[in-house]
């Protein structure tokens, strides 16, 4: 067996014994399939960076590929929300794809793992999308916007003050990831997940983040006679929001997105009044330049029925990933342009590519 095969049936072997990690651990009703490819060098826990997770349902897989190289060291966020697949999926393919040949990447394809174990309660879309991968059927797990209440071990309040002194009304909205940054080392599981991932920044000097999201599409009203029509809520799809330190260089990505895509995307600066987001309080509490993407899911669409999560002719999955996975690359250009440290990766499918195939031939 050569060193490249040795090296692979490794990594499936990594894989495998994650996956069959004792429910005490996992949790009965969450099972994730992640596949690392050969350009994973490493695969760590959160709990690694906070011990507090450990045995729980919020600690989460985290895989570093990093060419021992000098250049940029950058951070994928997928799955901040258990009912936006392509982040997760997005991820899944950085992971399962990419050789890094100069400077670190790191991934979280499920970073609210508690999430994927509570089934949809907005349209409720059905957990398990089956797909056909490179190594046969694989599934694709499809959860809820927040932590399983169970995993969060206190009654919602009625209102919730993150830690940012912001006041949500929804005090369930405290099960809500991306509305608990920065965190709280003594705080909520939620908001202990939140100081988790401040903390992995911070060690491992992570230059930009991307935290990659999904919204309703740019259709969702419906006319009486059930079909869509154009308009509704724009405002999060296609949209890319910037911590303002990166706005310059997240201008510069959209142009070249753009011009290499047609996707025409909106950019927004991080609100500061509004606290809590990963966008706004990753760039606020570390040197890290942060961002978050949001692409449209038919399955976010309050008045759409039977939502096709995976294969909408209109909005694919292909396309939904291609998204992020497009607009990270063209982040990390600007990056590189910037700071002088690029992030150099190799095997990451193209945006036409993904557009052309199905999402399962882009897995493990």
């Amino acid at each position: 067996m050569n060193q490249t095969a040795a090296r692979w049936w490794g990594l499936i072997g990594l894989a495998m014994a994650w996956l069959l990690l004792p429910a005490s651990t996992w949790g009965a009703d969450i099972s994730i399939d992640i596949r690392p490819g050969e350009g994973v060098t490493g695969q760590k826990m959160l709990s690694d960076y906070f011990a507090p997770l450990k045995n729980t349902n919020l600690d989460t897989g985290v895989y570093i590929l990093d060419s021992g190289k000098p250049g940029a060291t950058a951070l994928i966020i997928g799955g901040t929300h258990g009912n936006e697949i392509a982040g997760s999926v997005a991820a899944l393919v950085a992971l399962e794809n990419s050789i890094v040949t100069g400077g670190k990447l790191i991934v979280i394809p499920y970073t609210n793992r508690s999430a994927q174990s509570v089934t949809d309660t907005r349209n409720h879309i059905d957990p398990r999308h089956l797909v056909k991968s490179r190594g046969g059927e694989r599934y694709l797990t499809y959860g809820d916007r927040r932590t399983d209440p169970v995993d969060q071990q206190v009654e919602d309040p009625d209102e919730y003050q993150n830690p940012g002194g912001y006041v949500l009304k929804n005090g369930q909205e405290s099960r809500n990831l991306n509305r608990t940054y920065p965190g709280k080392a003594d705080g909520t599981p939620t908001e202990q997940l939140a100081y988790a991932i401040i903390a992995l920044i911070m060690e491992e000097q992570v230059d930009f983040s991307l935290d990659m999201h999904e919204a309703n599409t740019p259709e969702t009203d419906r006319r009486d006679n059930g079909d869509y029509k154009p308009g509704g809520n724009k405002r999060l799809s296609y949209t890319l929001v910037a911590h303002p330190r990166g706005l310059e260089m997240a201008a510069f990505a959209l142009l070249a997105m753009e011009e290499d895509t047609d996707i025409s995307m909106k950019l927004e600066e991080s609100n500061t009044e509004y606290r809590g987001l990963s966008h706004l309080e990753i760039g606020d509490a570390t040197p890290c330049l942060s961002f978050l993407s949001e692409s449209p899911n038919p399955g976010q669409d309050r008045e759409r029925k039977n939502a096709d999560v995976v294969g909408d002719p209109n909005y694919p999955l292909t396309h939904r990933v291609g998204m992020h996975l497009r607009l990270f690359k063209h982040l990390a250009d600007a990056y590189a342009d910037y700071n002088g440290e690029a992030l150099i990766i190799e095997g990451l499918p193209e945006y036409d590519e993904l557009l052309a195939g199905n999402i399962g031939q882009f897995l493990n």
